[in-house]
């Protein structure tokens, strides 16, 4: 048996590796079907960024780890396609707001459905059995983490020394 501190590394060892390997196949699957799906990583990423709720310019680069330019430059090729609207903050017109249209969120969902599709294929070889402890443990992993993130848990990472003597 695996105590719970070593399992939860090893966890967090697994979506280590997890993560960017989904990211590289999200970028290949946009790359190559950019013709038909009309989005681009950086414009998936913008719009399901905004989905969620519609943000500041400077917001929007710091959630996507962008420069404010590269985020311009992707927002004014979504507002061109008529997928978002870039609006005066009323609060403050200095800065602008990102939303996302109806068209927007109907490609962004489109998109979704086919990247889905095309990860479930990749799954298939995957026993029936695994697939959905898999299923039940990603769902509890994301509700923990949306419950942690609320807490606040992610605002500032704390160093592991820090952690490990607490």
């Amino acid at each position: 048996m695996v105590d719970d501190d070593s399992s939860a590394e090893a966890v967090a060892a697994e979506l280590l590796q997890l993560t960017p390997r989904i990211g590289r196949i999200m970028r290949r699957f946009a790359a190559a079907r950019l013709p038909e799906l009309r989005l681009s990583t950086p414009q998936y990423r913008t719009l399901r960024t905004v989905r969620r709720r519609p943000r500041r310019m400077h917001e929007l680069a710091e959630r996507l780890m962008l420069s404010k330019q590269a985020v311009s430059q992707t927002v004014d090729v979504l507002v061109r396609e008529g997928l978002v609207t870039r609006t005066e903050d009323p609060s403050d017109r200095r800065h602008m707001i990102v939303a996302p249209t109806e068209a927007g969120t109907g490609r962004l969902d489109a998109f979704e459905e086919e990247f889905v599709q095309y990860l479930a294929g990749a799954l298939g070889g995957m026993p029936s059995a695994a697939r959905q402890s898999a299923v039940e443990a990603l769902r509890g992993l994301n509700a923990l983490l949306v419950q942690r993130r609320d807490e606040g848990y992610f605002k500032q990472p704390q160093r592991t020394a820090e952690r490990i003597h607490e």
